[in-house]
């Protein structure tokens, strides 16, 4: 049997398979470092949302702390001056979730000025994730 080749008939050659391939590769390699990078900014803001969820609680308690100072004249040994704590605070993951619990630090510093009080609340992520960082609230309380 004779084969004849029609010049009429097209078809793409093993270099351009070749080619192709190669970019469709480096697309779907691409692909997947992004996925890496997003699945690690995801767990970065993860920590800084729950760490700013805790500052903003710690806050709030003491500012209760303050208002009952003002209240009934008596001095809270939250708000001395000085540093304290830390305080170690875990935040459950949702129960939906594959995510297991965190645990932070929390830490306060309060300098007196005449009648104002400024506190700092310093809350350290506790998981060994070198994406986590401190974060700090500063607020100041006037009568």
């Amino acid at each position: 049997m004779k084969q004849s080749m029609n010049s009429t008939e097209k078809g793409f050659t093993i270099v351009e398979n070749m080619l192709a391939v190669a970019v469709l590769a480096i697309s779907v390699l691409a692909l997947g470092q992004l996925m890496s990078v997003a699945v690690r900014q995801n767990a970065f803001t993860r920590v800084e949302t729950m760490s700013n969820a805790i500052a903003q609680e710690k806050l709030e308690t003491l500012r209760a702390a303050y208002n009952k100072e003002l209240e009934t004249e008596t001095a809270s040994d939250d708000l001395t001056a000085g540093s304290h704590g830390p305080q170690m605070m875990t935040m459950e993951a949702p129960t939906e979730s594959s995510m297991g619990d965190s645990d932070f630090q929390v830490s306060w510093t309060v300098t007196i000025a005449g009648t104002r009080k400024t506190v700092d609340v310093t809350v350290e992520p506790q998981d060994s994730n070198e994406l986590n960082s401190d974060l700090h609230l500063t607020t100041i309380f006037v009568p």
